[in-house]
């Protein structure tokens, strides 16, 4: 008679806390991979994966998902868009599952593929091909304020605090200026410019152009 082997799965808190590497359950780490591998597109050519807060983000193109993770993960982690959509289709066996990196390579379980490292506090997006999500953009820019102890949940308050307001300042279609006001105000906000100033300027710029190319007409 044959003996089945039967695989446990085992909380977290039961296993205890890894000095190099993460551990996280297999079915978040499998859920958190399917969205990013259903949604990064397929010019991407890599993904990021980021440690914060008792959480692993895993980011590519416009598709940012988290698992629940513990561990010692200090470093931004680039691997190739295959292990992404490897790894969605089929994890290897055990459960909570181990990644670590170790001579180059990252290990989930017993399964390793080649990696890189980053020392940049920004995750990597290897391609920028595709436009950025909601769920991008509020990373991106938690990200970039954690410095100053500005989480996400803080931004998705402010979000739904100036969607109360009304009408937005700035539009979706609007990319160009937003770049071209933001690397002014970078100047300009020490002198106490703010954007709504840069906006106001640049609206009047505009309308007095158009007004002038009429008239010649």
């Amino acid at each position: 008679m044959k003996k089945e082997l039967l695989e446990v799965a085992l909380p977290l808190e039961v296993v205890g806390t890894p000095t190099d590497g993460l551990l996280i359950g297999r079915a978040d780490l499998a859920e958190a991979l399917r969205i990013v591998a259903h949604l990064m597109g397929k010019r991407v050519s890599g993904a990021s994966l980021t440690y914060e807060d008792g959480w692993l983000f895993i980011a590519a193109g416009r598709a940012v998902a988290k698992a629940p993770a513990r561990g010692f993960w200090p470093l931004t982690i680039v691997v190739p868009s295959s292990w992404v959509r490897r790894l969605g289709r089929s994890l290897p066996p055990g459960d909570p599952v181990s990644l670590r990196v170790e001579n180059g390579r990252i290990y989930a379980n017993s399964y390793s593929e080649p990696c890189q490292w980053s020392i940049e506090e920004l995750p990597l997006h290897p391609s920028v091909n595709d436009a950025p999500t909601r769920a991008s953009r509020i990373f991106e820019a938690a990200t970039a304020l954690k410095p100053f102890l500005v989480g996400r949940e803080d931004i998705e308050s402010l979000i739904k605090e100036v969607h109360a307001r009304g009408n937005p300042m700035w539009r979706e279609e609007e990319a160009p200026m937003i770049a071209a006001v933001a690397k002014a105000w970078e100047f300009l906000a020490p002198l106490g410019v703010e954007t709504a100033d840069l906006r106001r300027i640049v609206d009047m710029a505009v309308r007095d152009a158009w007004k002038a190319k009429a008239k010649q007409k």
